[in-house]
């Protein structure tokens, strides 16, 4: 038995070993020579090592914290453990045999720090370096040998608690096959493995001796790691409640285990025949019936009645032919190889069983899910075809699961919903969409027979690998509801627009209608002014215009007020001359103010509070100009209504961020209960007040609203007695000044300002030059008005009642060489409105150099003069027309010179056209190809019709009614007349003479020879012109 002292248990745990004490001399002479002891023959120093070893693996998985009471208990119970395992496993080897075949201390010391975590492991560690010390020392191994020794356990049992936990995981469960199969190889091959290497140079001084001890080292932990570890993990796990429950029950797991051990004790009770595999099938069982604990259990017993059997000399290991070193690794092997059969399957079928519950789990939320979701969820394959119908498809669909399943989509489907779901699918499908949504009408419809809607979700199901389309999953719900909803919202949508555009044609119609009327009775009453009256006679005409503006201005107030609140007023943004602005409303209410003995001043604020020199700043701001005026017309109104005495102050500031127009007065105040009140619609405050000053309480209501449309807003300060400030405050957009725009001699020109708002009137410095103007005014008042107020004012004055009749009379005065000088031209007309004959006029090349056309309009919005600028209209007229506008309008654009009334202080108005004779603007107007085409159609037609009567012999001939096909004499003639009047303004003049004599002959019944000669000449003279007569230069204006 001296060989075998070399091993494991031979040297620290057989007391009496012969290698033991040669080795420990040996090292006592490498000592005395001058080799340092823990020196191996290769000259590494195996402390150096170690400490760095364990430096390293303290990192990795060693608990290393702050030292508490329960890491100091632990490591006291810990050492004294180590020891008395120790000294049983030494007891072991002392029974009968000189090796110990199991090293229990190692293994049961990993096994409580995989379950016993530690705030700090490293008293653990050393109380158990400290009993390995003191066992060696018990057995009298010599100094070297023992801390070698020592060292060796300590490296072992860290190496298998840093590969088998997981950092930053759950401790290892050792029914997990991964957990397992890391324990396997960290406990059962590296950490023995290193054990053995450290230990291994002190076992003796050749390398056979290394070899042996080295194997014998190892089999012995690595039997020890395998038999406790796990058995001890599971033990503890199971006691915790984190050990599933093995299929069998209580009486048949005992039975199992006792079973289990029965079979192993008669396999070892003979030595006749070798029936060790008998015991790997009842092990299976175990793994099968019992799970991991009782396989584990299993395995151990196994290997205590082995063991046991073995050392008695009893059982087929021990009836082989071999030493007792070899017995001991069959026995090592037997129990190795019976714990990889049971103990991996148990581990196998336990994740099986894991993943089953898992399944069971998700199954059943699946079901529960699918059970109670509220949307039908149905599964389409890539064919169209249903694979999976919820069980809420009765309540959704109006039909079982089962009629849907293995049918394809289409199949339930309402025809008008057929197409639209049909391309959804086919869109995701084909890959060209991810996600589509439908909302369609349900094939099935509700027991009270009404449409149900629903909306389907569908999306795409890939393939989790590859990706590829597996199909698409469609959530359907039921949005009954929603969609009536929607459709009462679009027909009250629709409602709501058409009550809007009725009362927008309402409003306009209105409009319309009472200026028309209002139109004539203000017009004449004007007339009525300038004739010789009676003084009472006087009064009544201007207490009948005064009533008529005051309901125009009524009027102008309703509609503003309707159009905002019905959302139909713009905006229109331009460069606005502040200064110019302001000083124009303020001059229009200055004289009711000094009438009331009132001053009323416009001051510019600086920004250091002071008083600057208005007129001296240039001022541009980007606002509606029109609609800045219309509030501050009503804001300085107001200051002069309710200001008996005293002063307005009208003032303004402009900085970086705002525009701010305030207007202060001494007049009566507000209390602050109406400060809110007062811009409500037709609300003026206390009821006295309404009745001493009048007034309809709209103006600031519209002129609030008009602030908030320009992105502002008005602040308003009174006090009783004392007088208002009220204040406009805009954003400030300033804009580059822009020149007064003039008059183009061609092309076209842009509409002027509203004549209306002129602060005044100007004054005639002579009398108007008498010009051709053409009326085109379907009532028949307004066209008696206005044809008496342009004669009165020495015009000639043509009426066209509608405007296809404006048309055809503005191109035969052109084509006659006798243009009109200007047209009034009515906006709303029957048939062809003023637009429509605007634009046609416009298109024949009549250009606006040349002819100007202004709009009579009962519609004065920014929309409607923006109408009539696109049209082709220069300026516009606001119904009802006075007298004195008018005059202003014909100033303006006849051929005149304007003289300002240098009292107003307004600035001149563009200089007037240019008075040209008739005959230079009609060859002007010539050179439009339109008509020009219009004049090669008439020269084509008067020539064929002279080339008809000559073939057919009429000229000459008596007065008679053309044959079928011929013109009649007198249709020549006509036709001759109008060629003869027009031929020269297209460079032939010869024609136009040709044409004169032969009409001339045709009306005086000349002879039939000189009609015809005449003729000839004709015929001859229009095929020596050519067929395109060029057109004559236009003269510049």
């Amino acid at each position: 038995m001296d060989d075998a002292a070399i091993a494991k248990a031979a040297a620290p745990r057989h007391a009496a070993s012969v290698q033991s004490r040669k080795a420990m001399a040996n090292a006592r002479r490498r000592m005395r020579a001058g080799s340092p002891p823990g020196a191996t023959p290769a000259g590494f120093s195996l402390p150096l090592v170690l400490a760095v070893s364990l430096r390293r693996l303290a990192r990795h998985g060693i608990a290393a914290g702050p030292l508490d009471r329960s890491s100091l208990i632990a490591a006291g119970v810990g050492g004294i453990a180590y020891f008395a395992l120790a000294c049983i496993s030494l007891a072991l080897s002392q029974a009968g045999q000189d090796i110990s075949p199991i090293w229990l201390s190692n293994a049961v010391a990993v096994a409580v720090l995989l379950r016993v975590r530690l705030r700090n492991e490293l008293p653990f560690l050393a109380a158990c370096l400290a009993g390995s010390l003191a066992v060696n020392a018990v057995v009298q191994l010599p100094d070297r040998v023992a801390v070698t020794y020592s060292l060796a356990n300590l490296a072992e049992m860290i190496a298998v608690l840093v590969l088998t936990r997981r950092v930053g995981r759950a401790p290892p469960d050792m029914g997990r096959l991964a957990d397992l199969a890391r324990f396997v190889w960290a406990g059962g091959l590296v950490g023995p493995v290193l054990s053995a290497a450290i230990a291994a140079p002190v076992m003796g001084d050749t390398l056979a001796a290394w070899r042996v001890g080295a194997m014998s080292w190892f089999l012995t932990d690595c039997m020890a790691n395998l038999l406790i570890v796990p058995t001890a993990l599971l033990v503890v796990d199971r006691v915790r409640g984190k050990q599933q429950r093995a299929p069998a029950q209580p009486l048949e797991s005992a039975a199992l285990l006792v079973g289990g051990m029965v079979s192993a004790f008669l396999v070892f009770h003979q030595t006749h025949y070798p029936l060790l595999f008998l015991i790997q099938p009842v092990t299976l069982l175990h793994a099968f019936r019992l799970g991991s604990l009782g396989t584990a259990l299993n395995v151990g017993g196994v290997a205590l009645v082995a063991g046991a059997m073995t050392f008695m000399g009893q059982g087929p290991i021990a009836g082989a032919q071999a030493g007792g070193l070899a017995q001991l690794h069959l026995l090592q092997a037997f129990v190795a190889a019976n714990f990889l059969t049971g103990l991996p399957v148990a581990a196998i079928l336990a994740g099986r069983d894991r993943m089953l519950a898992r399944l069971a789990t998700g199954k059943r939320e699946i079901d529960l899910l699918a059970d109670t979701i509220s949307d039908a969820i149905l599964r389409y394959d890539m064919a169209g075809i249903c694979t999976y119908a919820s069980p809420s498809c009765q309540d959704v669909m109006g039909a079982p699961p089962a009629a849907y399943l293995g049918r394809h989509a289409a199949a339930r489907l309402h025809p008008d919903a057929q197409e639209r779901v049909e391309q959804a699918i086919a869109r995701l499908l084909g890959g060209t969409s991810e996600r589509e949504r439908v909302t369609y009408r349900r094939l099935a419809d509700s027991p009270d027979g009404a449409p149900v809607f629903l909306e389907a979700d569908c999306t795409v199901v890939r393939a989790p690998g590859s990706g590829l389309v597996e199909g698409v999953v469609v959530a359907a719900r039921d949005v009954t509801e929603r969609v009536e909803l929607e459709l009462l919202l679009t027909r009250a949508r629709r409602h709501a627009e058409n009550a809007a555009r009725a009362k927008s044609e309402f409003l306009a119609n209105m409009s319309h209608e009472i200026r028309t009327p209002m139109n004539g009775v203000l017009g004449f009453a004007e007339l009525m002014l300038q004739g010789d009256l009676a003084d009472d006679q006087r009064r009544f005409a201007e207490l009948i215009v005064q009533s008529g503006r005051s309901m125009m201005m009524l009027l102008n107030d309703v509609l503003d007020l309707s159009k905002i609140e019905s959302g139909q007023f713009a905006i229109d943004r331009a460069p606005v001359d502040l200064h110019a602005s302001l000083a124009e409303c303020a001059a229009l209410h200055r004289p009711a103010a000094l009438r009331k003995g009132v001053a009323l001043d416009l001051t510019c604020d600086c920004a250091d509070g002071s008083e600057c020199e208005c007129a001296a700043r240039a001022v541009w701001v980007m606002t509606d100009g029109l609609r800045l005026r219309q509030i501050m017309l009503n804001l300085i109104g107001n200051a002069v209504k309710f200001t008996e005495a005293g002063q307005i102050r009208v003032s303004y500031r402009v900085t970086d961020e705002e525009l701010r127009v305030t207007v202060a007065d001494s007049g009566i105040g507000i209390s602050p209960l109406q400060l809110e009140t007062i811009f409500h619609p037709f609300t003026q405050g206390e009821g006295d007040i309404a009745r001493r000053f009048g007034g309809t309480g709209l103006g600031l209501s519209i002129s609030r609203q008009l602030a908030g449309l320009l992105g502002g807003r008005i602040e308003v300060e009174s006090t009783p007695g004392e007088g208002s400030r009220f204040a406009l405050v805009l954003p400030c957009a300033t804009a580059p000044q822009v020149p007064v725009p003039r008059l183009p001699a061609t092309g076209t020109a842009p509409l002027a300002t509203p004549l209306a708002t002129a602060p005044t009137a100007p004054t005639l410095a002579a009398p108007l030059d008498p010009a051709r103007i053409l009326l085109v005014e379907d009532h028949d008042i307004n066209r008696l008005l206005m044809t008496e107020m342009l004669e009165r004012c020495g015009q000639e004055v043509d009426v066209a009642h509608d405007g296809n009749e404006a048309i055809a009379m503005v191109i035969d005065q052109v084509m006659r060489g006798r243009p009109y000088d200007l047209v009034l031209m009515d906006v709303q007309m029957p048939e062809c409105d003023g637009l429509a004959a605007t634009r046609a006029i416009r298109a024949e090349g009549i250009g606006p150099g040349l002819m100007p056309i202004i709009a009579l309009t009962a519609n004065a919005y920014a929309e409607d003069v923006a109408s009539a600028r696109l049209a082709g209209m220069q300026a516009h007229l606001a119904k009802p027309i006075d007298f004195a506008r008018l005059v202003r309008v014909l100033q303006r654009w006849l051929p005149t010179r304007i003289v300002e009334d240098e009292a107003s202080g307004g600035a001149l108005s563009p200089p007037p056209r240019a008075a040209l004779p008739a005959a230079a603007r009609a060859t002007a107007l010539a050179a439009s190809p339109q008509l020009i085409a219009r004049w090669q159609a008439r020269r084509a037609e008067t020539v064929a019709a002279v080339e008809t009567a000559l073939a057919g012999g009429l000229l000459g001939a008596a007065r008679m009614d053309g044959r079928d096909g011929e013109p009649p004499q007198d249709s020549l003639a006509f036709m001759l007349h109008k060629l003869a009047g027009t031929a020269a303004m297209f460079a032939e003049p010869a024609l136009g003479s040709a044409a004169a004599a032969l009409g001339h002959a045709l009306v005086q019944g000349e002879d039939a020879a000189r009609c015809t000669a005449l003729a000839r000449a004709l015929l001859d003279q229009a095929r020596s012109s050519g067929t395109a007569p060029a057109a004559a230069t236009t003269t510049p204006r």
